[in-house]
């Protein structure tokens, strides 16, 4: 025997009539079966700290933070004129 199809709000008045314990268990079990069947959260794959060791490297040293401050100003002077 199939059950009658109920929409969502007959389904809402329905289970508002439960007690609180019972709402919170049909919740549970709600989310249980969603997790179930949910697809497994993309995690990058990981890389070794030491694979990534010099990606950015060129073969000079890093600029100070006055050549960094220099840079800077030097950019903002092109973009915003001065």
């Amino acid at each position: 025997m199939t059950a009658p199809m109920l929409d969502r709000e007959a389904i809402l008045r329905i289970v508002r009539q439960w007690s609180i314990n019972e709402q919170i268990a049909l919740a549970d079990a709600i989310l249980a079966d969603a997790r179930a069947s949910s697809q497994p959260v993309f995690q990058p794959p990981a890389v070794p700290s030491a694979a990534l060791r010099g990606i950015l490297s060129n073969g000079q040293p890093a600029p100070s933070d006055d050549d960094v401050a220099r840079i800077l100003d030097e950019e903002r002077m092109k973009k915003y004129g001065g």
